[in-house]
């Protein structure tokens, strides 16, 4: 039997009154129960700290454009210095200034038909619809310019501390059979070369090389994997 209907019967009765006060429970159990099974919905897809779409609903993203012949270039973005931020001033500050910049990205993509996606860490990814490189670039650098002004986060009810964010991006653009992962691996060549040579959005190009990252060697299950993006096929060793 239905635990709500159990739950109206078990309501002591005291005439018509008693019904209706059993009915009035029974209504805010079953409201309660599909706010719970929407919120579980609805963090299966979402990071529950800043709200934005997580890794799973990237990947739905990409592969429902793709079957619809439109694959978006992918960048991937890292914080600079976020790890100083949360040793300087603790975690509470490094969740705020996730929030942040979440909430910046979130309005900048919208700016440029992009979305942006929180991967995990002071990681994102951003999907953008175009597949022409000077167009995407262009992009993803006034995506990671809108970043640059300054976030004002409380310490505590005297203090409050200043921070600039800014980021490093890694792009990748595919041909129409790449996979997601396969984009990824190549967006985060292209960050590599970001972060080890500046910091303005590098896009990938196969002759790109760097020990090869371990966030996406599980991916692969110990071969040679092939990414072809922009129609070069560059060859990937992994595990």
């Amino acid at each position: 039997m239905d635990p709500s209907l159990v739950a109206l019967l078990s309501v002591p009765s005291a005439g018509a009154s008693g019904f209706l006060a059993g009915v009035a429970a029974m209504r805010r159990r079953l409201r309660r129960a599909a706010g719970e099974a929407a919120h579980a919905r609805w963090l299966a897809d979402h990071d529950a700290l800043t709200g934005l779409p997580n890794r799973h609903a990237a990947r739905h993203h990409y592969q429902h454009a793709a079957l619809a012949g439109r694959p978006p270039a992918a960048a991937l973005l890292d914080l600079d210095d976020f790890k100083t931020v949360n040793d300087t001033w603790g975690h509470q500050v490094g969740d705020a200034h996730l929030v942040a910049v979440g909430e910046r990205l979130a309005a900048a993509c919208r700016d440029v038909g992009a979305r942006a996606f929180r991967l995990g860490g002071d990681e994102f990814v951003l999907l953008l619809p175009s597949t022409d490189a000077a167009t995407v670039v262009r992009d993803v650098r006034a995506i990671v310019c809108a970043l640059g002004a300054p976030q004002y986060l409380k310490l505590d009810e005297s203090r409050t501390v200043t921070l600039v964010p800014s980021a490093s991006a890694g792009i990748a653009v595919p041909a129409n059979e790449d996979a997601f992962s396969d984009v990824l691996r190549c967006a985060d060549v292209a960050l590599y070369h970001a972060k080890r040579y500046g910091a303005a959005p590098h896009l990938y190009t196969p002759d790109m090389r760097h020990p090869w990252s371990h966030r996406y060697k599980a991916m692969d299950e110990g071969h040679l994997g092939t990414a072809r993006v922009s129609g070069l096929v560059a060859e990937q060793a992994t595990r």
